[in-house]
C-alpha cells in the first residue's frame, strides 16, 4: 500500500509541475509577444511621424513658391522618408457647403468648356433624397462665379442636380455624372474669366473640374517612411491658394465696398 501511494503523489508531482511549466510558458509567450507588439507600434508611429514631416516639408516648400519642383528626403536613425509632388492639370476635392472650389484660369482659351461634376452617388451625406429647397433638402446645387480681371466683371449661374428640378429657386438644371457622380454641367466660361469659384448649395459635395487647356489647378502630396518592420505612406490633396469663401464680394470688388 505504502508503495501505491507513493506512486500517486509521484503522478500528482508529475502533473502540478506540468500546470506550472505550462503557466510560464504561457507567461513568457505573452510577455515576448508584448514586447514585438510594443516594438511594432513604436515602429509604426515614428514612421507614421517621419511621413507627416515630408508632408509638412512639402506644403512649406509649395508656400514659398509653387512653380517649383518638389521633392525630398530624410532620416532619422533606422527610419527613412521621401516626398514628391505631383502638379494636376484638374481639380477634385470635397467642399464643404457653402465654401468654394476655386479654379485659376489665367490664359485659359474660353472656347474650350469645362466639364463641372458633383456629388458622389455613393456617398449619403451627398447623395440626398430632393426635397426641396434648404440645407440637407436636396443633393448640391451649385453656383458657379466667373471673375474678369480686365473688366473687375462677375458673372454667376446656378444648377440644380440632376433629377432634382427645383422651381422655385429657378437654377438651370445638369446632366446625369455618370457611374460615379450625381450631376454634371458643360461650362461655357466667360472670355476674359481669370478665375472660377464653385459653392455647392444644399449640400456638401465632391466636385472635378477637367478640360482641355487647364494649368495646374491641384496638389497632390505623397510621403512614405520606413523602419524596422513599419512602413507607411499619406497621400495629401492641396488645392490653389484663394481668399476664404467670406471674402468674395470684397474680391470682386471694382472700387469700394458701399453699404
Amino acid at each position: 500500500m505504502q508503495k501505491n501511494h507513493q506512486g500517486q503523489i509521484g503522478l500528482i508531482l508529475l502533473l502540478v509541475m506540468g500546470v506550472v511549466i505550462a503557466v510560464a510558458l504561457s507567461l513568457a509567450s505573452r510577455s515576448l509577444s508584448d514586447t514585438v507588439l510594443s516594438r511594432q507600434e513604436l515602429e509604426s508611429s515614428t514612421a507614421f511621424r517621419l511621413a507627416e514631416s515630408g508632408v509638412e516639408a512639402a506644403m512649406n516648400q509649395l508656400r514659398q513658391d509653387p512653380s517649383q519642383t518638389v521633392a525630398g528626403n530624410g532620416s532619422a536613425g533606422i527610419y527613412t522618408s521621401d516626398y514628391a509632388v505631383q502638379k494636376l492639370n484638374s481639380y477634385g476635392l470635397y467642399v464643404k457647403e457653402g465654401e468654394n472650389a476655386y479654379l485659376d484660369l489665367t490664359g485659359f482659351n474660353a472656347n474650350n468648356n469645362l466639364s463641372i461634376t458633383w456629388s458622389k452617388k455613393n456617398d449619403n451625406s451627398e447623395n440626398l433624397t430632393c426635397q426641396g429647397e434648404g440645407s440637407g433638402n436636396a443633393p448640391a446645387a451649385v453656383e458657379v462665379m466667373s471673375h474678369q480681371a480686365g473688366s473687375d466683371t462677375v458673372k454667376f449661374s446656378y444648377h440644380n442636380a440632376f433629377g432634382c428640378d427645383i422651381t422655385a429657386n429657378g437654377f438651370a438644371g445638369s446632366s446625369g455624372g455618370g457611374s460615379d457622380y450625381v450631376s454634371t454641367v458643360s461650362y461655357d466660361v466667360p472670355n476674359g474669366t481669370t478665375s472660377l469659384r464653385i459653392r455647392p448649395l444644399y449640400a456638401p459635395a465632391t466636385i472635378t473640374v477637367t478640360g482641355s487647356g487647364l494649368t495646374t489647378q491641384l496638389y497632390l502630396i505623397q510621403a512614405q517612411a520606413e523602419g524596422g518592420d513599419a512602413k507607411k505612406e499619406i497621400e495629401v490633396k492641396r488645392g490653389l491658394d484663394a481668399p476664404p469663401s467670406i471674402f468674395d464680394f470684397a474680391l470682386f470688388s471694382g472700387s469700394t465696398i458701399v453699404k
